[in-house]
């Protein structure tokens, strides 16, 4: 078994037991550069967009709710880092696909930031009307962070009846999965600039 495949084992096993999975190293420490390369070269090029909140022709937006900004990242990019990433996307589907019979069609992947100060309140990530998303992931490529700099993903889950808060750092090369529909979460106040990749396995095309 491959690394890579090693590490998708690590991240079922986590989604069938509790609904979310963290793997670490997930990006090597130069996918991680490289990205952050494109992250950078995206945003100075005035590419980015103030999040929304809801769905489709109802989004609106709210800095009470979500504070960053995104970018919606194509497949036919043709930068490296970029086809790098949504390769490994791809290659976790295909191995979710082939072991666990999700029968996941698509996805769609945008980059994140968050300036300092930013957050985004507690929320899920299927809305009533919008099904259709199965699982959540995010990669991180924040590289020296540390706890006082905030921004932790909280996800809530429900342990013997009971709510139960799970905080995970934002670390360089982490990867986190959980499922869309049943999870509430949050990211909480950062205190330095946050820098992520987020996506969504979906079952339809």
């Amino acid at each position: 078994m491959s690394t890579q495949e090693q590490q998708f084992e690590l991240l079922i096993e986590g989604i069938l037991a509790n609904g979310y999975a963290v793997c670490d190293n997930f990006l090597t420490s130069n996918e991680v550069l490289l990205l952050l390369n494109a992250f950078s070269a995206r945003y100075e090029a005035g590419s980015f967009k103030e999040a929304g909140i809801g769905k489709q022709s109802e989004v609106h937006k709210s800095s009470l709710i979500r504070g960053d900004e995104i970018l919606w990242l194509e497949n036919s990019t043709q930068d490296s880092a970029e086809r790098v990433l949504l390769q490994h996307n791809q290659a976790f589907i295909n191995y979710l696909n082939q072991t666990c019979y999700l029968g996941i069609k698509s996805s769609e992947v945008h980059f994140a930031k968050y300036a300092t100060g930013k957050f985004y309140r507690r929320h899920r990530d299927s809305f009533q009307a919008q099904k259709g998303r199965i699982l959540s992931v995010i990669y991180y490529l924040n590289t020296d962070w540390i706890p006082e700099h905030g921004g932790n993903l909280v996800i809530y889950t429900q342990q013997n009846g009971m709510e139960e808060s799970i905080s995970i750092a934002p670390l360089a090369g982490r990867m986190v999965c959980f499922e869309s529909d049943k999870l509430d979460h949050e990211v909480t106040q950062t205190h330095a600039e946050r820098l992520s990749i987020t996506g969504w396995f979906l079952n339809h095309s």
